[in-house]
């Protein structure tokens, strides 16, 4: 896909910013995951270095998501964004291929690894929790938004998988 230098996006009623209809429809069809504010881009980027020590690449934000600029307002909930460097109030908009797959997925992949390799150094399960267990549950959350025809933010996406424990073993 060639580099996006602008974007439109509009702030959703779940107040996550998202692609705006008029945004060119390649862009669209690989970017349905939304758009990451400045304030979740801060958040993302304070949470990921605890998972370095567990695998986590520093650079694998980096190559996840290509960031952007606030260029203008061009309505009520609506806004220009351009292409930028690190660096200041940024929003980030996941990279993925036209078949879904790329660095964002890559991203997701690892951060799921380190959340796993975390939660085993941290806590004493009786039996080590796998990625597999992870992916298996989340999976199933994302087939009952399949069925209700919600689309997932990469926010949430993300956070889903930082705040991942297993199920039963949740009880204290």
């Amino acid at each position: 896909m060639k580099p996006i230098s602008e974007l439109v996006v509009r702030l959703g009623e779940d107040f996550n910013w998202w692609l705006a209809p008029a945004t060119d429809p390649t862009i669209a069809r690989v970017a349905q995951h939304g758009v990451l504010d400045p304030r979740q881009v801060r958040e993302l980027l304070e949470q990921l270095p605890q998972y370095h020590v567990h695998g986590l690449d520093p650079q694998w934000f980096d190559r996840a998501f290509r960031l952007f600029a606030m260029d203008a307002e061009i309505g009520e909930g609506s806004l220009r964004l351009v292409a930028s460097d690190k660096g200041g109030e940024t929003f980030a908009l996941p990279v993925l291929d036209e078949d879904g797959d790329g660095p964002y997925q890559d991203f997701l992949d690892a951060l799921a690894v380190a959340r796993v390799r975390c939660l085993n150094a941290e806590r004493h399960y009786a039996r080590a929790c796998t990625v597999d267990e992870m992916w298996e549950e989340l999976d199933a959350l994302d087939r009952d938004r399949y069925f209700s025809a919600e689309i997932i933010h990469a926010f949430d996406q993300i956070n889903e998988i930082l705040q991942w424990s297993p199920a039963e073993w949740d009880q204290p």
